[in-house]
């Protein structure tokens, strides 16, 4: 698992409280009552404090300090995940699951599994420290969908210099909002004297705390800096007005009061988030926990962390005038000082800490080199980024994984500004090719997958991240274009690459993917044993949601290729359902589409023409020489020209697009079977032949068993029409479609064809028959030639209780064995006497003790 900051998840410590006002109090009594609190104030006015005096008697709270690296979705989240990891069943899943790999998208998807997962009696304060560094729109609108939609026993506490970007809408529907501001938080004279008395051991007296109270005006960051340089200077005067002036007057005044040990401690430290005293020994051989007493002693507005680690970090009023010191420093000063902290940090695995400080000092090499090494372990993605272009052409691990992270982001501008930026720079033919199907891919163009030549392994000095996305991406556009079997490969290389990775969400999105390419190759019964056991894997856990949408759109073109149209509906209109989750998402459109896709085909199936045409005349098929156009064109090609449903026009169209975009793409899909049928569609027999002939002979030498199966027949009815009956050819062809079919129980093609195949079955039947192994077929395909269109077969689900009726169950004891209530049982009955043809329970009884 990659390292986190634990620090930033703690709660700031302070041992001395102070009471506040009756409207103070009030406001925070009334926040476990409403679901966001939101504090607002300038720099120390207490705000921190203030939230963690309140919080710090409940039970259950998850407190995160923010800082400028936190305006980035992957670490955002990351921190989040780890601050509520007590509170969820798999971190590690979670963690798996926001890795740059994933599209940003998902992130919906894990957060309404994590908000089912933190429903309890119990109330959990989730304290966001330091909010106004959340900028980014995208991470905005994640973090207000989390707030939204979370159940009430989550409240939420965002603390802020400025107003927070968050929507209150929605929240202030679903739950009511407690404003603190900075008027709040400022003290009154009664809490200043108690508040100096608190945190000082100077004796000062009530005329000097009202002076301090007057030229202050409550500010606590104030007063803190009086106390500390009282003891060097007890007068008010020529103190400056005005925040910025006063606060650099009394910085200068600390720093003056103290020793040059003292001094070098705090500037050379400062570059880090949170201070651990013991790195000073890594710095300068000196003793960093005896320096830190003594300045604690001297009340420096350092804020204790983690008491028992000894973790502290600077008040931001104090680091930023540090900071200002540590640049006016010698550059061999800041040089050393620099390599020696973050030699510390890589060596403890802080390696975004590291990164982080390299940035600072635009130390591009240094980061460079870290990030070579240890991309997969590192939180933040949004740093790279933050390289000056010139970089990108130097590392092939910072320009691939950039590339990949901006994609997913949907930031195709930054992508192709770092393309361009690259050009032919990188001395890596394999990566560079994959660079250039990013462009590809971004300018929606189209490309010869001949010309992409997979090298089965790439450089091995490359960071294993790079590699996986190398494969990830190859994998898909192999896949993409038709190369299945191609395309398994490679995804056994990224099996390979992920067992360093150890990335579970990976391993699932794999498999997920290797059983559509299993469909497309023909290969159903494992296709399908794959979704089991991926089902089966997720089954009992929290965030199963997230993948609900694969097994209801995957799954069902299995059934549809197996006639199982029922089997298919359900899990669509189950899909259907998910699917109304996902408006305003990136996914939406896409996902949409392959519903009514495969919608379009149950109907066909269904003999519902005219419901089948409807739909695939509702997709939105967008640009023409788009690639959704030439998908649904062809669709409706496959499914409506038998029906004589298709225009002129369309072929037309159809055969212009093709031949002008995906002619030398040698393509053994759908879209290459579809120009084959337009081109008989139209009469264009012989040329129909030979593009046919051309798929089989690809099928058959990648073993791309389905579109293997429906050239196969199509060139049947294509020597049938020509009158080129060779007996023993036809035989032969009718043998290998059969046999590539029954196994896995193919059907779709010779029922869609069933126009002219019919004739062809019927005349070679006993050829077929000598075969034994073809005799169960071959009832099947003759009863969807005769008898499917009456739609008669029943469902997965029909066939298990018509079982338990033939085994003689009730129908309470059919609801009990299947886990379904008996109104269900009742209406599945219902159905069952409709399909049969049967009047009764009897009689269906004895159309079962046939079939069973």
């Amino acid at each position: 698992m990659k390292s986190i900051l634990y620090t930033r998840l703690i709660r700031p410590k302070s041992k001395k409280t102070i009471n506040r006002n009756k409207n103070i109090e009030d406001k925070l009594n009334t926040i476990s009552e409403n679901k966001l609190t939101i504090v607002e104030g300038g720099a120390a006015v207490g705000k921190s404090t203030l939230i963690s005096s309140y919080i710090s008697d409940k039970k259950n709270y998850m407190w995160l300090s923010l800082d400028e690296n936190s305006d980035d979705l992957t670490y955002f989240w990351t921190y989040i995940l780890h601050g509520l990891k007590n509170n969820i069943e798999d971190l590690n899943f979670y963690i798996d699951m926001i890795n740059p790999l994933v599209n940003r998208e998902d992130i919906f998807e894990l957060i309404l599994s994590l908000i089912n997962e933190l429903i309890s009696e119990e109330d959990l304060f989730l304290v966001l420290d330091d909010f106004h560094y959340i900028e980014d729109r995208f991470l905005i609108e994640t973090i207000e969908y989390f707030i939204s939609n979370s159940s009430d026993n989550i409240h939420f506490i965002l603390i802020s210099r400025h107003d927070v970007k968050i929507y209150l809408g929605n929240i202030l529907m679903k739950g009511g909002v407690v404003e603190i501001v900075a008027e709040d938080l400022y003290l009154n004279l009664e809490e200043t004297k108690e508040f100096i008395k608190n945190t000082t051991n100077k004796v000062i007296n009530d005329e000097l705390i009202k002076e301090i109270y007057l030229n202050t005006e409550g500010w606590i960051g104030a007063i803190k800096l009086f106390i500390t340089v009282l003891g060097t200077n007890k007068s008010m005067k020529n103190i400056p007005k005005g925040n910025k002036l006063f606060i650099d007057y009394m910085n200068n005044e600390i720093i003056n009061s103290l020793s040059k040990e003292e001094i070098d401690f705090l500037v050379k430290t400062s570059i880090l988030t949170y201070v651990n005293p013991g790195i000073y020994n890594d710095i300068a051989s000196e003793d960093g926990f005896s320096i830190i007493e003594k300045l604690i002693e001297k009340n420096m507005l350092i804020i204790m962390i983690d008491e028992e680690k000894n973790i502290f970090r600077y008040h931001n009023i104090l680091r930023q005038y540090l900071l200002e010191l540590f640049d006016k420093y010698e550059e061999e000063i800041k040089e050393q000082t620099i390599n020696k902290i973050t030699a510390s940090l890589i060596k403890d695995s802080n390696f975004d800490e590291a990164i982080n400080i390299f940035m600072n000092w635009k130390k591009y090499d240094n980061a460079l080199k870290l990030i070579e090494s240890n991309a997969h372990n590192i939180v933040s993605t949004k740093i790279l980024n933050e390289f000056p272009l010139e970089y990108y052409s130097k590392s092939v691990d910072l320009a691939f994984i950039s590339i990949f992270f901006n994609y997913l982001n949907l930031d195709y501008e930054r992508c192709s500004l770092i393309i361009n930026s690259i050009e032919d720079k990188i001395d890596n033919s394999s990566i560079l090719r994959g660079i250039r199907l990013f462009s590809i891919i971004l300018n929606n163009s189209l490309i010869n997958v001949s010309s992409f030549e997979l090298s089965k392994e790439v450089d091995v000095n490359l960071n294993i991240l790079t590699k996986t996305i190398y494969y990830t991406l190859a994998a898909w556009i192999l896949g993409f274009w038709g190369e299945c079997t191609k395309a398994l490969d490679v995804m056994e290389l990224i099996n390979e690459s992920n067992k360093e990775l150890n990335n579970s969400y990976i391993e699932l999105i794999n498999k997920y993917n290797k059983t559509s390419l299993l469909e497309e190759v023909g290969k159903l019964k494992e296709a399908k044993e794959v979704y089991e056991e991926l089902n089966e894997s997720i089954k009992y856990k929290n965030y199963k949601s997230c993948f609900t949408i694969f097994r209801t759109v995957g799954l069902p073109g299995v059934y549809i290729k197996q006639l199982k149209d029922r089997d298919a509906e359900e899990l669509l209109i189950e899909a259907q359902e998910v699917l109304d989750t996902l408006k305003g998402r990136a996914a939406f459109s896409s996902l949409k589409v392959g519903i009514a896709y495969n919608l379009a085909e149950v109907k066909y199936i269904q003999n519902n023409i005219d419901e089948c045409e409807k739909i695939i005349n509702s997709i939105d098929k967008g640009n023409k020489k788009g690639y959704a156009y030439i998908q649904i064109l062809a669709l409706k090609i496959r499914l409506l020209s038998s029906e004589n449903r298709v225009l002129k026009e369309e072929y037309d169209q159809f055969i212009d697009s093709y031949e002008k975009m995906y002619k030398n793409l040698n393509c053994s899909g759908n879209v290459g079977i579809t120009y084959g049928i337009a081109l008989f569609e139209i009469g264009k027999y012989e040329k129909s032949l030979e593009k046919f002939n051309n798929i089989i002979f690809k099928c058959r030498k990648d073993g791309i068993g389905y579109s293997l199966i429906y050239s196969l027949l199509w060139k049947l009815i294509l020597l049938d029409k020509l009158n080129k009956y060779d007996e023993r050819e036809c035989i032969n062809i009718l043998k290998e479609a059969i046999f590539y079919s029954r196994d896995e129980d193919i059907l779709f093609p010779y029922y869609q064809n069933r126009k002219y195949l019919k004739h062809i079955i019927i005349k070679f039947e006993l050829q077929l028959l000598d075969d034994k192994n073809n005799k169960d077929f071959i009832k099947k395909l003759k009863g969807i030639m005769d008898l499917k269109s009456e739609n008669n077969i029943l469902s997965s689900r029909e066939l298990e209780v018509l079982k338990a009726v033939t085994d003689g169950l009730t129908n309470k004891e059919i609801g009990e064995k299947l886990f379904i209530s008996i109104s269900t049982v009742k209406t599945h009955i219902i159905n069952i006497y409709s399909k049969l043809g049967v009047k009764n329970r009897v009689e269906a009884v004895n159309e079962g003790r046939k079939m069973f």
